[in-house]
């Protein structure tokens, strides 16, 4: 089964392949890759922005950058859209295969995959929660399944999560639920394995470019001045009907955490990362992977209490039975490997886009190409202020040819002071519904402190409504996408050449 989940869910990701861009981080993920490559090694500082001067950058996804730069290029964004594709799709995939050995239900790990893969559906995005979201599940698994000696395989993932995403928080998490069931089942020797494997776990963190520096990387991003203003920190929204909504309502709705028959990690990881996601929009996804041995356990004792249970278990025995021949596996696993490598394949592409002008490309709100144009024509020398949205793009573009004011790297790029100043001057709205305030004098204060001689910005939010109402500052371009606003000085001379100011 989770073959046939893998080719359903890659199918339905090559659909919805235009979501994959839809992160404003891809683009200077691209080019931080690029520029490692170039190198030869991680820059210490960043090289794109005006604003960032001497800050340390703490690049904790290098290693993910550096496959995505390799994928781009030899493919360019059809390639790196295909390949967030084909790692949601393995992460469904996983789920499928960990539902199914825990449930011992294909029906049941059936409708906890398909349920749980379209609750994963927001994170098949370019960007290295992709590669976590399977660490998660290896972590799991080994853990669950794996023999006595394949538990020393963790602190090797680890080293390699370490260097991918700041999620290998995740797998200590993981090894805290297994040593409580262990402790709590009275089984000594393996709860004194899960810690010893926790120490050296531990200690491969360290095993990246920024030594002990990482947990300062990491600080930085979970404390952010930026999350009360990014939607993806904001609480859960269960409002409507969603996959989300539906999750939260068959956890409810076949609770089984008093059944001893589900193991005691299941249950903690199930209810922790729950909590985590109802909090957080953005652990949605963990709470989907880590939830799916539960889930697929408690409601295959559900379904086999419930008046179809001898008709549910007569299926599971035919299903398992048909799904377990090697014949049948190997043909699954062979037409999901030509499906997956002809979508790499640019006829392939442009067929799959039909009419369309391209496979793929990033999305009009992130990519102010023609105002970013304008600008790089007429006043090609001016500080700008850019919206958050932008900036990933414009790295990726112009590769500090136009410098960016902020970007998605946020804390790990620049100083924090430096942040709360630009959530001022963009007058972002925090997700709890307040601004934080500032006169005009504080305001015009802070433009005239980082030299700002232009905006460029979404056409709409209180910051266009700011500016269009300010004599000092002139629009200069608009179209759907994106505004500029320049110092009515400089709009006054004109076209500017390089040089002139």
């Amino acid at each position: 089964m989770p073959w046939i989940l893998f080719i359903a869910f890659f199918s339905i990701g090559i659909a919805l392949r235009q979501g994959a861009l839809m992160d404003p981080d891809t683009g200077w993920h691209i080019a931080a890759g690029d520029l490692i490559r170039a190198q030869g090694g991680l820059p210490s500082t960043d090289p794109w922005s005006h604003t960032a001067q001497d800050q340390s950058w703490y690049n904790i996804s290098w290693a993910y950058d550096v496959v995505l730069s390799i994928v781009h290029q030899l493919g360019g964004l059809p390639a790196v859209a295909v390949f967030s594709v084909l790692l949601y799709a393995l992460a469904v995939a996983g789920i499928a295969a960990i539902a199914m050995r825990s449930a011992q239900s294909p029906v049941a790990a059936l409708l906890t995959t398909v349920l749980l893969g379209f609750v994963l559906l927001p994170g098949m995005l370019a960007r290295p929660q992709g590669f976590s979201f399977l660490l998660i599940l290896a972590f799991y698994a080994v853990l669950r399944f794996g023999r006595l000696k394949s538990l020393w395989i963790l602190p090797v993932l680890t080293a390699v999560w370490a260097n991918v995403h700041g999620g290998f928080l995740t797998g200590f998490v993981i090894l805290a639920a297994f040593f409580a069931e262990a402790f709590a089942s009275g089984r000594a020797a393996r709860a004194v394995q899960i810690a010893g494997v926790g120490v050296l776990c531990s200690a491969a963190v360290f095993i990246n470019p920024y030594g002990f520096d990482i947990l300062q990387a990491v600080q930085l991003t979970m404390g952010s001045a930026m999350k009360e203003v990014l939607a993806e920190w904001r609480p859960m929204s269960l409002a409507g009907v969603s996959a989300a909504t539906l999750f939260v309502a068959a956890f409810v709705l076949v609770s089984a955490l008093f059944e001893k028959s589900i193991p005691l990690a299941d249950k903690l990881l199930a209810c922790f990362w729950l909590a985590m996601g109802l909090s957080s929009a953005r652990m949605m996804q963990v709470a989907a992977l880590l939830s799916a041995p539960y889930l697929a356990q408690a409601l295959a004792l559900r379904l086999r209490q419930s008046p179809v249970g001898a008709f549910v278990e007569a299926k599971d025995r035919a299903y398992g039975k048909d799904l377990a021949r090697a014949g049948v596996v190997g043909a699954l696993a062979f037409f999901a490997a030509g499906v997956v490598s002809a979508s790499f394949l640019p006829p392939v592409q442009r067929v799959v886009a039909g009419e369309a002008e391209a496979f793929v490309k990033f999305p009009t709100h992130h990519a102010p190409d023609a105002a970013l144009d304008y600008m790089l024509r007429h006043y090609p020398s001016i500080r700008v202020f850019n919206g958050y949205g932008f900036g990933g793009y414009m790295i990726y573009r112009e590769r500090g040819a136009a410098p960016v004011f902020i970007d998605g790297r946020a804390d790990t790029a620049y100083p924090r002071d430096m942040l709360a100043d630009a959530v001022i001057l963009g007058q972002m709205r925090s997700w709890r519904g307040s601004v934080k305030e500032s006169s005009d004098d504080e305001w015009k204060a802070l433009a005239d402190r980082y030299a700002l001689e232009g905006f460029l910005i979404n056409v709409r939010g209180r910051l266009y409504e700011k500016l269009s109402g300010a004599p000092e500052w002139v629009e200069v371009y608009k179209d759907e996408t994106a505004v500029l606003f320049v110092r009515a000085s400089l709009a006054e001379r004109g076209y500017l050449q390089i040089g002139d100011l």
